[in-house]
């Protein structure tokens, strides 16, 4: 059972150190220049490691589903995944590394956030969201414990292994998720829409974040039960007239009547969100993230001329990014080349070189800094984690 903070027991993917990120089915170090050492060995990662021998099937075809979905997704507020390895009996998934930990973390140990601070986080959660329900994805576990935090107070959403995706109103059946954070219509043994999922666990983190405590709460499965249909919430007195406004819309027990993720974007106390969705548009160098190589012959953005410079240097070539650019995260090539792209990206913003994005104001965030691992030649090893 949850605590009054929605806790739940569960792995966590693990916090990579520097010696794991440079771990052995790389190529060992004394091929890599020296040159270029500082710039990619001083990179960490998250490891998600899987034990394939206690996965179920059902286990694996979330996994799949996982795989599939961060492979579909780039935005500056979303974990970015780098490479998938598979061993005889490990899964390992190489991700982006949010260095200052889970947003659960920061609010247990330092308690409530002031509006102010809790707007500038998420409204940057909110625009993850709105990225995958604008392409038909829904995350369907968001919490505290699946948002991640850069040194620089970027937000990053994480964690896709209960997200799916779905028609524009497909209805869902399998119950996912943290209880706490669980729409009604979950409860009712009834088919649902996966988009207000997604927003009423929003409004459930968004009190969380304000208050430090829960909105709904119970003694036991039962008891939770009846305080989320019920859907009574008492905001405390501090709370900002429109904050509790907000909070009442994302927690409608009617789905229909409920926020939707650009209602939400656009209401009264995320004013300041919509200008941080400009900075961050499709134009802007984030939204030129290449999770995949671009084909010969084609056009390259800046960054990408730049990053492959730098993996020529280490030894990765044009041909050999051609060669792996349709595998995607199973690649080794692949994955050194999205790691270095994912550094150049951060580097154009902290030194404030980059041309598409205005100036930033006191509402927007410093990117986190980048997850990365050294890189590999033509075939990575298989791997001995220590």
């Amino acid at each position: 059972m949850a605590d009054r903070h929605g806790r739940r027991k569960e792995d966590r993917p693990v916090q990579a150190k520097r010696r794991v990120g440079q771990r052995e089915f790389f190529a060992s170090e004394n091929w890599i220049p020296r040159v270029d050492q500082s710039f990619i060995l001083s990179e960490r990662v998250a490891i998600k490691i899987l034990d394939k021998t206690k996965l179920t099937a059902k286990a694996k075809k979330m996994l799949s589903r996982e795989i599939s979905v961060m492979e579909s997704i780039h935005h500056q507020n979303v974990i970015r995944l780098f490479e998938v390895i598979e061993t005889y009996t490990k899964y390992y998934l190489i991700m982006e590394h949010a260095a200052a930990g889970e947003l659960f973390k920061r609010l247990i140990s330092e308690g409530r956030m002031h509006e102010s601070e809790a707007k500038n986080i998420f409204s940057q959660i909110v625009l993850a969201v709105k990225h995958l329900h604008d392409r038909n994805i829904v995350h369907r576990d968001i919490k505290a414990e699946n948002v991640f935090l850069s040194s620089r107070g970027v937000a990053k959403l994480g964690d896709f292994g209960f997200s799916i995706t779905v028609s524009n109103n497909e209805k869902l059946e399998t119950f996912c998720g943290s209880p706490p954070y669980a729409a009604p219509e979950l409860f009712l043994d009834e088919r649902y829409v996966g988009r207000p999922v997604d927003v009423w666990s929003l409004g459930v983190l968004l009190f969380f974040m304000t208050t430090a405590t829960m909105p709904f709460l119970g003694d036991n499965m039962a008891g939770l039960r009846k305080s989320i249909l019920a859907g009574h919430v008492e905001a405390p007195a501090s709370m900002s007239q429109l904050l509790k406004s907000l909070i009442e819309s994302m927690l409608n027990t009617t789905p229909e009547h409920r926020f939707n993720i650009d209602q939400v974007l656009k209401s009264d106390w995320l004013r300041e969100a919509s200008a941080y969705q400009i900075r961050f548009n499709n134009n802007s160098v984030y939204g030129q993230w290449c999770a995949y190589p671009t084909a010969a012959g084609a056009e390259l953005t800046d960054t990408e001329t730049n990053a492959r410079r730098a993996l020529e240097v280490l030894g990765i070539t044009d041909v050999m990014l051609d060669e792996h650019g349709s595998r995607g995260s199973r690649s080794n090539v692949v994955a050194t080349y999205r790691i270095v792209v994912n550094r150049l990206l951060q580097q154009r913003r902290l030194m404030g070189q980059q041309n598409h994005l205005p100036h930033q104001n006191s509402t927007a965030q410093h990117p986190q800094t980048a997850s990365g691992r050294k890189p590999t030649k033509t075939k990575s090893r298989l791997c001995a984690i220590t």
